[in-house]
């Protein structure tokens, strides 16, 4: 694993703080220079692990060949970059990106730092470093940075603007247009605090902790031991006795309705939106696939649909076609003479009609996982 250090101390760039919510204090101002890259290694996928704690993933795939090679081409191999060698890096150099709310414009440039950036008229065009970036590309990657204020509580930036892969351009990032900027610093982004903040590192990472501005035993991306702890323990067995199966893992509810939870650590679950917010008109909580799975009646009338029962978690979910999802569908509702059919359409077209894509950004459409018979008041599908 390998400890980071970003030195939150900049270019000569006088900004008014964030007011620490909490406390209700404002941490004042701060001179910014340009962060340190001795401590900047490139970051790979997910093995860069310490003997003691992790096997790590490359180590995984010497024994479980098909699961490593599908996972490498998933998501999950790419959730989190040192902007140093993201892949968007080359899109960001000598990018300006005219803020339509705020009437200004973000200077970006491509360093050995990584990505930092400007805007002309404010701060006397002095530059702010991009450290991170979070997601796969899929939709979207955010540029986010540590800028820890002395109280030891973490405290980040997520960049104003991230770039969006279907438009392949820079755009406003979701959840901020209409933020206000209230202390100097939130011109660069929005103002991410505590267990929010370490939730956003914990969920794009294998292991990760949040030290000031160090990033402390960091396996960048989400590799095998995010959901598969006690992986040493495991690998040690096997290699004494090849035919010990699972012995040495950590147990985990995999095969129980417990299993939706486990992914929904990440991915949102119940626990992690209002009541009020579960509606079925809502199109917010299409982003959260666990909340509307367990409002389906496929979930609530069986309580035999798991996450894993449509996704193999080693494998891009993309790289399956809508039939074989409907196949999923069918293996419940044609199983039996009492099985419930559909009157409508009894073979085909079980995605489009009870799961259609939502559109919820012009780059980013996600299937509604709340499975049921669409109404009028339900969020418009996206035309194919």
């Amino acid at each position: 694993m390998e400890n980071l250090t970003f030195r939150a101390t900049w270019l000569p760039l006088t900004i008014v703080a964030v007011v620490v919510f909490a406390a209700g204090v404002i941490f004042g101002f701060r001179r910014l220079r340009d962060v340190s890259v001795s401590n900047l290694p490139t970051l790979q996928h997910s093995s860069a692990g310490s003997a003691e704690h992790f096997a790590d993933s490359s180590k995984c795939g010497q024994c479980h060949i098909q699961e490593y090679e599908s996972y490498l081409q998933s998501g999950h191999a790419r959730t989190f970059w040192s902007t140093r060698d993201f892949p968007l890096r080359s899109r960001f150099d000598q990018l300006k990106f005219d803020d339509p709310e705020r009437n200004t414009t973000f200077h970006y440039r491509a360093t050995i730092s990584g990505i930092d950036v400007s805007v002309p008229g404010l701060f006397d065009g002095d530059r702010f470093p991009l450290q991170f970036a979070f997601g796969s590309g899929e939709h979207a990657i955010t540029l986010v940075t540590l800028t820890p204020d002395g109280t030891g509580i973490p405290v980040g930036i997520e960049h104003r603007v991230s770039w969006f892969s279907k438009m392949d351009e820079a755009d406003v990032t979701p959840g901020q247009l209409g933020l206000g900027v209230q202390h100097g610093i939130e011109h660069f982004g929005r103002v991410i605090r505590g267990e929010t903040l370490e939730q956003c590192f914990e969920c794009h990472t294998t292991s990760c902790s949040i030290r000031g501005d160090k990033l402390i035993d960091l396996i960048p991306n989400v590799g095998c031991e995010r959901c598969h702890s006690s992986s040493v323990s495991h690998a040690a067995v096997m290699n004494d006795d090849p035919e010990s199966a699972i012995i040495g893992f950590k147990e985990r509810p995999w095969r129980t309705a417990e299993q939706i939870q486990i992914c929904a650590e990440c991915h949102r679950g119940v626990d992690n939106v209002k009541v009020s917010q579960i509606r079925r008109d809502n199109p917010k909580i299409v982003r959260y696939q666990p909340v509307g799975l367990v409002q389906s009646k496929c979930y609530t009338e069986s309580q035999r649909l798991l996450c894993s029962t449509c996704h193999d978690p080693h494998q891009h979910a993309a790289k399956r076609t809508t039939r074989e999802y409907e196949l999923d569908c069918l293996s419940c509702h044609s199983s039996s003479p009492q099985a419930t059919r559909c009157s409508v359409s009894p073979d085909t077209g079980c995605i489009a009609c009870h799961m259609p894509p939502i559109e919820l950004h012009p780059s980013a459409s996600f299937h509604d996982h709340w499975i049921r018979i669409r109404e009028k008041d339900d969020p418009p599908a996206v035309e194919d």
